[in-house]
């Protein structure tokens, strides 16, 4: 097209065409504040600079605070102030697990566990970020040749290999885990105990399946002296150590931490290391290791089962040793339950407020009572105590079956000969009782026990409700046990 052919549309621009135009555009500018959104629209996350308030000599008369309110809870339960309870910024959480359960365990404790506590550190076998959260490698500290060599470490280099593939970790699980657990224990503690701030008094480990009372746990941790060397947990014993089970939950002192820092430091830290890296190859648990290095100075195991304990509400066995004991830690939980138990602390602190402990015969009547008032089917209450089997069904270490009195031996018969057999062992002796063809279990103690729908052996079961009525009246009123 010729230049030409353009001129009749470049002469369309005519003066009164381009005033039309101008004008337009100067109207636009003066009037842009009615249409645009105002910058604080898109700020109201941040903290604005207070406007001007009524001056007198130059000071103002009262401070305008116009920052934006902090964010509701969406849960309408009480657990705003869990954070600033008396304690605990003095407290430091240690969470030990694994990469490879790090996605399936980890989140829920972000949502209950974590927010609560203003102090904690995550300890894995592979140093990485969660959403923001550094995770930390509690075995990188240990020496490079054995991790590149030691059987023992044969996942944890697979799993570094897996990380540098983009690889789904948790498809690793199995294996020797159990093996390279071991070797995270005194490692992660030393870093604890070297990184933490002054200000901290106690030191708690749980693991991914543990789950924690942050209520009962500050309440107990004041009424002992951070100053003194405590090494506390749940007793286990191998060989001639005791030492706290690492499950149930660990707890120490900032005096005990300072102690073994300082006997560390002392004999040099990479001697120090060397010489438990030897001890820890032949040691079965990490948890048993910790144990032996604060022996070595002289900090032996402050029971304190079972305020720290190994169970779940499932398999727990509710007697006197328990009912008047606060509930500070349960072990090998889902992710379910740790929600449930957290859900329960906050309705707790709702009703009774934060410094009012709650007792593991509270958990009984909250999540057990209703469920062992009518006999189950396909349901295992873990009875165990006596033992009645059929002749054609006995095993080697079964009670031999023409030995029983008549009314065990028609015990194997139904579920109704098995409970009669349960009262008639007498008080004391049967609570709670389980049948299944050919077979009769009974029980001391009060135990929930857990479905067996999918299990090969079915079993019905029942409790007898005036024992248990009469064992909650005898416990009523007794004395907090705050000790092991």
């Amino acid at each position: 097209m010729s230049s030409a052919s353009l001129w009749p549309a470049a002469r369309s621009f005519t003066l009164p065409r381009i005033a039309i135009i101008s004008i337009l555009l100067v109207a636009v500018i003066l009037f842009r504040d009615t249409w645009l959104p105002t910058a604080r629209e898109y700020t109201t996350a941040y903290k604005q600079p207070a406007p001007l308030a009524p001056q007198e000599n130059g000071k103002p008369l009262i401070e305008i605070d116009t920052s934006p309110p902090p964010p509701l809870s969406p849960s309408s339960k009480a657990d705003g102030d869990c954070k600033s309870l008396p304690g605990a910024d003095r407290v430091m959480v240690i969470l030990k697990t694994g990469a490879t359960e790090l996605y399936q365990k980890l989140p829920t404790h972000f949502v209950t566990t974590f927010k609560c506590v203003p102090n904690f550190m995550i300890f894995s076998d592979l140093n990485q970020t969660f959403a923001d959260v550094q995770i930390h490698d509690a075995i990188a500290p240990v020496s490079q040749k054995i991790r590149e060599e030691h059987e023992d470490f044969k996942l944890y280099r697979e799993i570094e290999k897996w990380q540098r593939e983009g690889q789904d970790m948790s498809k690793l699980q199995g294996g020797n885990g159990w093996n390279l657990d071991k070797w995270k224990f005194l490692p992660m503690f030393h870093q604890v105990f070297e990184t933490a701030d002054d200000k901290i008094d106690w030191f708690v480990m749980i693991e991914a399946d543990t789950s924690l009372s942050w209520l009962n746990l500050l309440l107990w941790l004041q009424k002992m002296d951070p100053k003194k060397p405590y090494y506390l947990g749940a007793q286990n014993v191998i060989g001639d150590t005791t030492f706290a089970h690492g499950g149930s939950g660990v707890v120490v002192s900032r005096k005990a931490a300072d102690t073994i820092a300082a006997a560390r430091q002392n004999a040099g830290k990479e001697r120090y290391d060397e010489s438990w890296e030897r001890e820890t190859a032949v040691a079965c648990c990490g948890d048993e290791i910790l144990a032996r290095a604060f022996l070595a100075v002289e900090i032996p195991l402050t029971p304190a089962w079972p305020l720290i304990q190994g169970e779940t509400i499932s398999t727990i066995d509710f007697t006197h040793h328990h009912w008047c004991t606060p509930a500070i830690t349960w072990h090998h939980v889902t992710p379910i339950e740790v929600d449930q138990y957290w859900q329960f602390q906050l309705d707790w602190a709702e009703e009774h407020g934060w410094q009012h402990e709650y007792l593991h015969g509270n958990i009984f009547d909250h999540f057990v009572a209703q469920h062992v008032s009518v006999n189950r089917t396909s349901w295992n209450n873990l009875s165990k105590d006596k033992k009645f089997v059929a002749a054609h069904l006995a095993e080697k270490d079964d009670t031999d079956f023409y030995k029983l009195k008549d009314f065990q031996q028609r015990a194997v018969e139904s579920e109704e000969l098995c409970a009669e057999a349960c009262i008639r062992e007498g008080d004391g002796e049967c609570i709670q009782w389980m049948w299944a063809p050919g077979r009769c279990h009974l029980g001391r103690d009060i135990r929930f026990g857990k479905s067996d729908e999918r299990e090969e052996q079915h079993w019905n079961c029942g409790w007898i409700q005036d024992r248990i009525e009469k064992f909650r009246k005898s416990m009523s009123g007794c004395n907090i046990k705050w000790h092991g």
